[in-house]
């Protein structure tokens, strides 16, 4: 199998954070760019240290949770051949993909946030960013909110909000190749919508050679840039293979998402595909890839939770 071993090398954590709403207010269908506005102003006012000076000459830019996570540019001319203009963000928000858009106050509310790499450090920087951005409130009717808690994915607390306490449990997913049979069908279900570059008008264009194409990248960006290893493998040999599968069945469609832009108090409208395929093939070699793939997430703005999907063997 392609990377049975290195996937393991890029640790991934799962939080839920438990939000309580201080307000009636009404979501949008995707709540995760009502969320991500606003987030990064709320980090820098928590850990900068020199507000008036900008990150580019500030002297304190290496140590910064906010400039590491922000404002990082690449000056390494081999990261540059490699296609990055700047590294890709350590986290991804993942909001509830229920369909309820109107909430009372005093209605809770669950959002996951998954950390990639040396970034998991910064967990206690993320949650005082959530317990600021709660004062601020959140979307066009700038609802507020307390955190209530956060949680690791199976229930033990990692933060209690009330008494202010972190607890020292191990929130890494672990992740296993030893026991996989023979795949030779895989079902690919976009959760939320999945903007690939490569993608043009026709979503029938959605190759699983172009899916593996974009998570070598997302992959390898990650792993380059928050651990100290680097990603070698035949490239070219994985993306040939890939073309060799071929698509069974598709279910595809675009999917037009709102975005709220806090800054210009603005909404911007993002599309990306939503739906099903199934790819059929000699398949086995490639799950590695795609399973680290439904947590680091897939193409563009991932970062509030786009690019989500789940495999089906």
């Amino acid at each position: 199998m392609y990377l049975k071993n290195t996937v393991t090398y890029l640790p991934v954590a799962k939080y839920k954070f438990v939000l309580q709403l201080k307000q009636d207010t009404i979501f949008p269908d995707f709540k995760g760019g009502v969320f991500r506005s606003g987030f990064s102003s709320a980090l820098k006012k928590i850990s900068c240290l020199r507000k008036k000076e900008s990150c580019e000459t500030c002297s304190q830019k290496s140590k910064c949770v906010y400039s590491l996570l922000f404002e990082a540019k690449i000056n390494n001319k081999e990261y540059r051949v490699l296609g990055f203009a700047e590294p890709p963000r350590p986290f991804v928000l993942e909001p509830s993909l229920d369909e309820k858009k109107v909430y009372q106050a005093g209605d809770n509310f669950e959002i996951y946030i998954l950390i990639f790499g040396n970034s998991i450090q910064f967990l206690p920087y993320l949650v005082l960013t959530f317990t600021e951005l709660g004062k601020k409130g959140v979307g066009q009717t700038k609802a507020k909110y307390d955190l209530l808690s956060v949680e690791t994915i199976d229930g033990k607390p990692i933060y209690d909000a009330h008494t202010q306490t972190f607890y020292n449990y191990d929130s890494t997913i672990k992740l296993s190749f030893d026991n996989i049979k023979e795949i030779n069908e895989v079902k690919i279900k976009f959760l939320t919508p999945t903007r690939i570059k490569t993608i043009g008008e026709s979503t029938k264009d959605v190759t699983f050679q172009t899916i593996i194409k974009s998570l070598l990248r997302r992959f390898s960006g990650l792993l380059l840039f928050y651990t100290d290893k680097k990603l070698e493998c035949n490239f070219d040999e994985i993306i040939n293979e890939a073309g060799k599968i071929s698509i069974k069945f598709s279910d595809l469609k675009w999917a037009e998402i709102e975005k709220y832009l806090m800054l210009q108090n603005t909404v911007v409208k993002l599309r990306g595909i939503v739906g099903e395929v199934v790819y059929e093939g000699e398949l086995t070699k490639f799950y590695p890839l795609l399973k680290i793939g439904e947590y680091i997430h897939i193409g563009r703005n991932t970062t509030f939770g786009l690019g989500k999907y789940e495999i089906v063997i």
